[in-house]
């Protein structure tokens, strides 16, 4: 089914156009008479009827020619200017000047305006009234509905409508004071130690859930990054633990997007497991009751640089387990582990 009535285009005049094809497909969008959300309003009179340019004395304006037919208007956010012409008008640069006229008065103040006679349609932002952002045929009309939607529809204006300026300072270029982490991935390539370490490892593969990156009062850029374990087992042992999210600070001013000189990004953590804690089993770990004291450090280093919207490369981390128990002959109660792998942190 169309959106449009049955109706014969060549018998049309300009007011056939607005409420045979426009006035529906403004309903189709959203918009509808006395709607107190999504306000449909027609042939919108003007209380000051001259193209205001600022001027102090208002008789140096140019006149307002005509008004608009149609301002969809998303009550307390935006709005956007219908302008409909008789089918026999090849649409014009000059039409369009004009809706944008219309669009750009300081009573209507519009983010976009569309242009129609009928046969076609053609959408513009009102900054750049020269080149249309779409244009279609009527009959390609109902296909497009969804795109139109996310371009006009009352929640795509009420979204664009609260987008914040950001007047931080950026933490790269193209990349704002504050971004959010969508996901991502921590590769385990080769583990070492001064004891055998798990079979398995290498190759272990976690994933990046989100969190932020930002910059701290002191200036600092900060990433806070929330890692799942490959096993389900470790996830709750490991929040518990304070490793989520992981707080990794960089003294560089702005993180690097030049693969030769890349940012150097550091964590440290400090954890005592006590006697009688239980550590969980994985498929690379026996896992069960840990019978001393055991102090942990970790320090990781990661080193990236960002490529588009992710932020990449290479990271170790360093472990060192010390065992509250006396140094006796062949059990040692230092141990050492390192990690080296590759990740990938996506941006929102």
């Amino acid at each position: 089914m169309s959106i449009f009535p049955p109706h014969d285009i060549e018998t049309m005049n300009e007011d056939d156009v607005a409420g045979e094809l426009i006035r529906p497909l403004c309903r189709a969008l959203g918009y509808s008479q006395g709607n107190p959300d999504a306000n449909l309003r027609s042939q919108v009179s003007l209380q000051y009827d001259k193209a205001f340019l600022g001027h102090k004395d208002g008789k140096k304006d140019p006149v307002l020619r005509g008004r608009p037919d149609f301002v969809c208007e998303v009550v307390s956010y935006t709005r956007w200017v219908v302008e409909a012409k008789k089918p026999s008008v090849i649409l014009s640069l000059d039409d369009s000047f004009q809706a944008h006229t219309y669009s750009t008065h300081p009573e209507i103040a519009a983010e976009f305006y569309l242009l129609s006679n009928g046969r076609k349609f053609k959408l513009y932002r009102i900054a750049n009234p020269e080149k249309p952002l779409m244009e279609w045929q009527k009959d390609e009309t109902d296909d497009l509905l969804p795109v139109l939607q996310n371009i006009l529809g009352p929640e795509a204006m009420k979204k664009r409508a609260n987008v914040k300026i950001d007047l931080g300072k950026p933490l790269a270029r193209g990349i704002g004071s504050k971004t959010e982490i969508v996901g991502g991935h921590v590769v385990y390539v080769k583990t070492s130690g001064s004891v055998p370490t798990p079979r398995g490892i290498d190759g272990l593969r976690n994933a990046v859930r989100g969190n932020a990156v930002y910059r701290e009062e002191s200036g600092l850029i900060t990433a806070a990054v929330d890692v799942q374990s490959a096993f389900a087992e470790m996830d709750v042992f490991q929040d518990a633990l304070g490793f989520n999210p992981l707080i990794f600070r960089t003294a560089d001013e702005y993180l690097s997007t030049d693969v030769d000189n890349p940012t150097l990004l550091q964590a440290i953590i400090n954890v005592d497991f006590q006697r009688g804690s239980r550590f969980p089993e994985t498929p690379i770990s026996p896992g069960g009751v840990i019978p001393v004291d055991v102090h942990a450090e970790c320090y990781t280093e990661a080193v990236g640089f960002i490529e588009g919207n992710t932020f990449k490369g290479t990271f170790t981390i360093d472990y060192l387990y010390i065992l509250d128990i006396p140094k006796i002959a062949r059990v040692p109660n230092r141990m050492e582990m390192r990690t080296e792998g590759i990740f990938e942190v996506n941006f929102k």
